[in-house]
């Protein structure tokens, strides 16, 4: 189930060397189709800048959220949640697509307007299913991914379809990464 607020606690180290933490709350995004029906869910949990980070005294970068996809090095984490397809809502396969807004953040320039649902991105993402199952498409395939699976997406284009009456919420991880 996808909470409608995170408490993410985020260490830092000060200028001395010593370690402390800081807390924020994560509110969580919903998106909608043109009835009203959720489609996805999303709490941007964290995200780092490009290359490789650093640690150690006053080494404490601020949380990157944009773009989207991270760029090689960068990271973002988040819990994502595919909503079911309700009545009335669009087709489940094209339904993130319809939604994804031309924000700026690279979201909605990943997907293929010639195959609904379909998309791609330059990273390496460690994906947990934590509740519910979703179809995984790609071009050669398709497989359900059930609670406590976990699927490694190494750049290829793909698709996630939800044809259950029930969410299916994901714990993402996302490196940027450069395409060859």
């Amino acid at each position: 189930m996808h909470p409608d607020k995170t408490r993410v606690i985020v260490t830092c180290t000060d200028g001395d060397g010593k370690s402390l933490f800081t807390e924020q709350v994560v509110e969580t995004i919903v998106e909608t189709d043109e009835n009203g029906q959720p489609v996805y869910r999303v709490s941007q949990l964290w995200g780092t800048p490009p290359g490789i980070g650093t640690v150690g005294p006053d080494q404490n970068p601020e949380q990157v959220l944009n773009p989207w996809y991270p760029e090689p090095g960068g990271v973002r984490f988040r819990f994502f949640t595919f909503e079911p397809l309700g009545a009335g809502a669009v087709h489940a396969e094209a339904g993130i697509q319809q939604v994804a807004h031309d924000d700026g953040s690279g979201f909605a320039e990943a997907f293929d307007p010639e195959r609904p649902g379909m998309h791609i991105s330059d990273s390496v993402d460690f994906v947990h299913v934590l509740s519910g199952q979703v179809v995984l498409e790609l071009e050669r395939g398709e497989t359900l991914v059930r609670k406590g699976d976990i699927v490694i997406m190494r750049g290829g284009w793909h698709n996630w379809r939800n044809e259950t009456t029930e969410p299916c919420t994901v714990a993402s991880v996302m490196v940027g990464a450069t395409r060859a």
